[in-house]
């Protein structure tokens, strides 16, 4: 369903700020405050607004997906974690540093088995959750994907 909305633009009109639902009075202020904006018409729930004050145009969420950079990210850091969980990085660090003659610092390695302790911890209460279905509901994370 399409919706009258104002959307409001930085002073040189290269990135959108923000969008709001249409008020006379609140577009009556940008335009006394000279502010760059644009009252629009769209389905907000399946079209957005792309470009800049000069140059967008509403496009729809079906034919141009939406995807941030922030999304992206995450799923690269969740599969790195996935494949090198924290504890194995610090592992292998600490290998590296032990073959090549370095010493660890007590810092390093009380951490490090602080780590182990509650990685260790961990299997033990999942493997207690499994054994109980008398007493845990327990539900078990997915299988790991095989690609990376």
């Amino acid at each position: 369903m399409n919706k009258k909305m104002i959307l409001i633009f930085n002073t040189d009109g290269s990135k959108l700020i923000t969008v709001q639902d249409y008020d006379s009075e609140f577009e009556s202020n940008l335009i006394a405050g000279n502010l760059k904006h644009k009252v629009m018409e769209y389905d907000i729930d399946n079209e957005y607004y792309w470009g800049t004050f000069d140059s967008g145009t509403i496009r729809s969420l079906n034919d141009y997906p939406l995807l941030e950079e922030l999304a992206v990210e995450e799923l690269t850091n969740k599969s790195i974690l996935i494949k090198y969980p924290i504890h194995k990085q610090l592992n292998i660090i600490a290998e590296c540093l032990e073959n090549a003659g370095i010493p660890l610092t007590d810092e390093f390695i009380a951490m490090r088995t602080f780590v182990k302790g509650k990685a260790d911890n961990h299997n033990t209460a999942v493997q207690t959750y499994k054994n109980n279905p008398g007493v845990y509901s327990f539900v078990e994370k997915p299988a790991l994907p095989t690609d990376e």
